[in-house]
């Protein structure tokens, strides 16, 4: 978000874990980790910030469902974090399979969707691609280029397996987080 200036204003999405921002008996209408974790990643893609609320039971206590979700959200951001905290806009527009997030000369490709053979980077020049890593493991990823992908040369690509042809399941179907070192 941006003043008339053009210049970036700090903003906040704030939200609740199920309808209600207090006690209501009927509200069992739960977000999924999933929809929380988008939540968060979106709103930092965007250079906000998330503040969820978590609703007490009638006797002040977290409800059991709100406490298994934020485990889950917590268990992502156990080997994801560094792709949120001090992260921001990435001055990227939003590619079609998930969201990027920037801290420095480092990238972070968040991917929802599972791509069909090669995934493309869109808005990064080939050139400024430096290592590429699965965020969570560190494993080294392998560039994607292939005779399929040879008619957009001002994309880099990335096989999320063996070979850039072939589809392969994200290895976190939330969300599966590159880290793209920038050249500087």
């Amino acid at each position: 978000i941006r003043n008339e200036l053009g210049d970036p204003v700090p903003w906040e999405a704030c939200l609740t874990l199920n309808n209600n921002w207090g006690y209501a008996s009927g509200d069992h209408h739960y977000k999924s980790a999933e929809m929380v974790i988008h939540m968060l990643v979106e709103c930092v893609s965007k250079g906000g910030n998330l503040l969820l609320n978590v609703g007490p039971d009638a006797k002040g206590r977290i409800p059991k469902e709100s406490v298994k979700i934020l485990e889950e959200v917590g268990e992502w951001m156990d080997e994801n974090s560094k792709s949120i905290y001090g992260c921001g806009y990435a001055g990227i527009d939003k590619p079609e399979w998930g969201r990027y997030t920037q801290k420095g000369n480092t990238v972070y490709a968040h991917i929802y969707e599972t791509p069909l053979g090669a995934l493309p980077l869109y808005g990064i020049s080939p050139q400024e691609v430096g290592t590429i890593t699965f965020l969570s493991s560190g494993a080294q990823v392998q560039r994607g280029e292939a005779w399929n992908t040879a008619m957009y040369s001002d994309t880099p690509f990335v096989a999320l397996g063996e070979n850039p042809v072939f589809s392969y399941p994200l290895p976190d179907e939330i969300d599966t987080v590159l880290k793209i070192e920038l050249k500087k």
